[in-house]
């Protein structure tokens, strides 16, 4: 009987003890929205004589991510933090500077009690004294298109690199008000990856020092960092004469550009050469070898990666260029109105062109008075020129491109062509 009573006992204790750990029915749509702040005592750029500043979330915190989450600029010694769930206490026991405006920023490190990170950095602006109202701004620029419109990460930090404020922005412009009169190191990066730091090669960055007083402009470039060195990637025999070379990407410029005969030291001549990009333009004398070696020195492109050297062996076509040259369009088009009574005029041909070569009258279509011109350059395919005296407004004029023009090799364009265009300077 006693089992019995004492296994009764038992059994109503743990009914109890059930009863009163009871826990809610477990699955459902777990917490993933992130906190933001609500507000501010004071208010931003309210007066911080009092030395304790209040700031709400939309959620309760989690006190233990409070730890290296929070930065005070101009930066504060004695301080003490405290967090009552949604809302964090800031009480300053240093003296605060006079007239001086104190950012008070909050990383993406500070969490809800459900591990959710804060939406973004924030940074909350206040005043000890009056306020300072410098001000830096500037517009945004991409170096890939499709990144214009992602959020861009921006941080800004004193001379001695200690954080002053955090913003996120995006578009084409940004704006940081508030700012004390100072030096500054401005930083930014896009986080594709949303792991919360830069990743160099892969992500867009810019940082550029600038001095604020007042209102300060500041252009950004996002950028990507780029190591790779430009190579010659192929070569394309347009005719014995020209040769266009591809390159691995575009180069701002390079020193040196020879085309060797293999089996000897004997080297082309080169007449024309021309750099657009990624490609070079060439002309040069016979290639009379059934083989060549093209080499390059001293490439560098945009970002300033020098490439020494850079070379690749071509297989020359032995046959010889019956082509005639084709005017394939211009700058003016024909029958077009132009602006300037001096234009200049481009002319795209199916291969180069030496200007010597070339030719042209320009005559007044009614009196038929011939207009000298002299060509200003040759880039690659394309012939710029230009009359060497205004011309009379409102007249019509004929520009003929006639069929004795050549190319390098002999051979005559099969017709001539007229550009017909009226200049009017109001």
């Amino acid at each position: 009987m006693k089992l019995m009573k004492y296994l009764s006992w038992a059994l109503l204790i743990l009914g109890l003890t059930a009863c009163g750990s009871k826990r809610g029915p477990t699955g459902g749509e777990a917490d993933i929205e992130r906190p933001t702040v609500i507000s501010s005592s004071p208010l931003e750029m309210g007066e911080i004589s009092g030395k304790t500043i209040e700031i709400d979330f939309s959620k309760p915190m989690d006190r233990a991510s409070i730890t290296n989450s929070i930065y005070i600029y101009p930066p504060v010694s004695q301080r003490r933090i405290s967090l009552t769930r949604a809302t964090l206490k800031i009480e300053i026991e240093d003296e605060l500077l006079k007239d001086t405006n104190y950012y008070v920023t909050l990383s993406t490190r500070l969490k809800d009690l459900r591990g959710n990170s804060l939406d973004k950095a924030h940074t909350l602006a206040f005043r000890s004294g009056e306020a300072q109202s410098g001000q830096l701004s500037g517009l945004i620029e991409y170096e890939d298109p499709l990144d214009k419109g992602t959020a861009i990460n921006l941080s800004l930090f004193s001379a001695d690199s200690l954080l002053v404020m955090m913003d996120e922005v995006s578009g084409d412009s940004y704006e940081l008000p508030n700012l004390n009169p100072a030096s500054y190191t401005l930083r930014a990066y896009i986080d594709k990856n949303a792991n919360g730091r830069y990743d160099l090669v892969y992500e867009p960055f810019f940082e550029e020092s600038i001095s604020v007083s007042g209102r300060s402009s500041l252009n950004m470039s996002m950028s990507y960092v780029d190591t790779t060195l430009a190579q010659i990637r192929e070569v394309k025999q347009i005719s014995p004469h020209e040769l266009e070379i591809g390159l691995s990407k575009s180069i701002a410029k390079y020193s040196t550009l020879e085309i060797i005969a293999e089996g000897s030291e004997d080297r082309a001549e080169i007449l024309h050469h021309y750099l657009d990009k990624d490609k070079l333009y060439v002309l040069s004398s016979k290639l009379d070898s059934t083989r060549v070696t093209i080499k390059m020195r001293n490439l560098e492109d945009f970002k300033g990666n020098f490439s020494a050297e850079s070379s690749i062996q071509f297989g020359v076509q032995s046959s010889s260029d019956t082509t005639p040259p084709q005017l394939l369009s211009t700058i003016p088009r024909s029958g077009a109105t132009i602006y300037d009574l001096k234009p200049k005029i481009e002319l795209f041909f199916s291969e180069i062109m030496t200007g010597k070569n070339l030719k042209l009258s320009l005559l007044a279509s009614d009196t038929k008075k011939e207009v000298p011109c002299e060509i200003l350059n040759v880039q690659g395919r394309k012939v710029t020129l230009q009359p060497v005296q205004e011309l009379t407004n409102y007249r019509s004029y004929s520009l003929t491109i006639h069929k004795e023009s050549t190319d390098y090799s002999g051979n005559k364009m099969l017709e001539d062509r007229e550009l017909i265009f009226l200049p009017i300077k109001r």
